[in-house]
């Protein structure tokens, strides 16, 4: 029997085609096995299905493949399974399957279920990148980089700082991921098509069954939106715009101007024609997929824009973005957590590029200010004058400011005041600098300690509930299975 039934003629092979989702379903195949099992069993239980009529259906469901075949004739992978019940059962029994459910809120559930499991492996493998950038700050934090406004040096901090940075940024991706968990986790099933059903169903029963916390209370609301879904592109995008920003700062360190890191050779690659070179090709490519990602989103809120509420046939073309953006950040965090454990750092070359770069004129500004009571306006016109001075003459901002620094603070303010060679090299120097930032969160090395402790902690609170999430899904998988082989045993072999 052709569960499609009798209101139309049937459909021309090129509609289905066009129409189907079944090339792309296999991502929630599994999930839409659970929902099929989960509802039956609530219909079981409130006596709407005969037990024994409902153990052979959920003998089928525990007993049928999950893999879709991407050129079959059919319009998703719920009529895929509900015909494959039908042609193996009878309709006397499989047509039950479908009771008080509609494929609105079965697919609505399957995603949000198949998000979270996405969800908790990016998670997972976000804090294994950031658990990279705690390796680097912890084993060569001490080395000394210039620091870049503009891309021009600015101010030197040491490689801890700018860990910390990427690893603060990435905190932040972890936690709005966190808060779309909770969102995601609320069951749409028991909405049926758009209204509810007037089949007795267990909302809460069959939630529970599939791992959810809580409903999505309103029917029209659960199986018509898809803001849960745009959300996670939008944290997707957002995470993946500040991985880009670090990839490119990788593939700039790692070219020969800079010259500050060399990436592992297994993440890199030769050309076809210049044997001598090494590609930072990783990076390039997660560089790249922000931009695939931030057009999935794009793609996704311009396909739900204009949508009248409730279900409408469009909100299938999210899902494929969503998957394949959720690919390819989970890769490309991978990738460069795997490439970042093994970069190798020259802090010779960072060393080097801070000669003669004037980054340490902004602490002799502020000593001005605290010392000898210049105001800082004042400091900052008689310091920015000394490195004109400096850049003209080709001469260091030291042996510069030996010889005019009294003078124009005279000119400027009035004062007289002596400050003497040693005191100028050491305000300059570039440890002295370090030393003198006094904000925490600056680049003092003296907070590279407690920022170590306070960052690991957040990564192992992270794992903690992490765990605790997962444990919860498998628990809630494993009492569904239980719950179906209790109900099956009645099945004759």
């Amino acid at each position: 029997m052709d569960i499609r039934g009798k209101r139309l003629k049937q459909q021309n092979e090129k509609v289905t085609r066009f129409t189907s989702s079944i090339g792309f379903d296999g991502a929630i195949a599994e999930e839409v096995l659970r929902v099929n099992q989960a509802h039956m069993v609530s219909l079981v239980r409130g006596k709407e299905v005969g037990r024994v009529v409902g153990a052979n259906c959920l003998k089928f469901l525990q007993e049928t493949s999950t893999k879709v075949d991407p050129e079959s004739l059919t319009e998703d992978y719920h009529q895929f399974l509900e015909q494959a019940a039908v042609d193996s059962l009878g309709v006397d029994t499989a047509g039950y399957l479908n009771l008080g459910k509609s494929r609105n809120d079965q697919v609505a559930t399957a995603i949000r279920m198949h998000l979270k499991h996405v969800l908790l492996r990016v998670i997972s493998n976000a804090l294994d990148l950031q658990n990279s950038m705690l390796l680097i700050a912890r084993a060569q934090g001490r080395y000394i980089l210039p620091g870049f406004t503009h891309l021009q040096h600015a101010q030197p901090i040491t490689l801890a700082h700018h860990m910390f940075a990427y690893f603060d940024s990435l905190q932040r991706d972890v936690e709005r991921l966190f808060q779309l968990y909770v969102r995601a986790d609320a069951s749409p099933m028991g909405g049926a098509a758009l209204a509810g059903t007037s089949v007795r169903v267990g909302r809460v029963e069959v939630a529970g069954l599939l791992g959810f916390g809580r409903l999505v209370d309103n029917a029209m609301d659960a199986v018509s939106s898809r803001d849960v879904e745009m959300e996670a592109l939008a944290c997707f995008a957002i995470m993946m715009t500040s991985l880009s920003r670090v990839s490119e700062e990788l593939v700039l360190w790692s070219s020969k101007e800079f010259s500050f890191i060399e990436i592992p050779d297994e993440y890199a690659a030769t050309s076809s024609i210049m044997p001598q070179k090494k590609n930072p090709i990783v990076a390039e490519v997660a560089r790249a997929k922000s931009g695939s990602v931030l057009g999935a989103l794009t793609a996704c809120i311009a396909i739900v824009k204009s949508l009248p509420y409730s279900y409408n046939l469009d909100l299938q073309e999210v899902t494929p973005h969503l998957w394949r953006a959720a690919d390819d950040v989970s890769s490309s965090i991978s990738l460069l957590s795997g490439m970042m454990r093994g970069l190798k750092f020259n802090p010779g070359a960072m060393v080097r590029s801070m000669e003669g770069d004037f980054s340490t004129a902004t602490s002799l500004a502020n000593y001005l200010v605290r010392v000898h009571g210049v105001s800082f306006r004042q400091a900052h016109s008689i310091v920015g004058g000394l490195v004109r001075s400096a850049v003209t003459g080709g001469k260091s901002l030291a042996e510069v400011a030996e010889r005019q620094l009294g003078g124009m603070i005279e000119k400027e303010t009035g004062k007289t005041v002596s400050i003497s060679k040693r005191e100028i090299n050491s305000v300059l120097s570039v440890q002295a600098s370090l030393a003198q930032i006094a904000t925490k969160g600056g680049s003092n090395p003296k907070f590279t300690t407690d920022g170590l402790r306070s960052r690991t902690k957040s990564m192992v609170d992270a794992r903690a509930r992490l765990t605790s999430m997962r444990t919860f899904l498998e628990e809630s998988e494993r009492r569904l299975a239980r719950t179906v082989r209790s109900i099956t045993k009645e099945v004759k072999s």
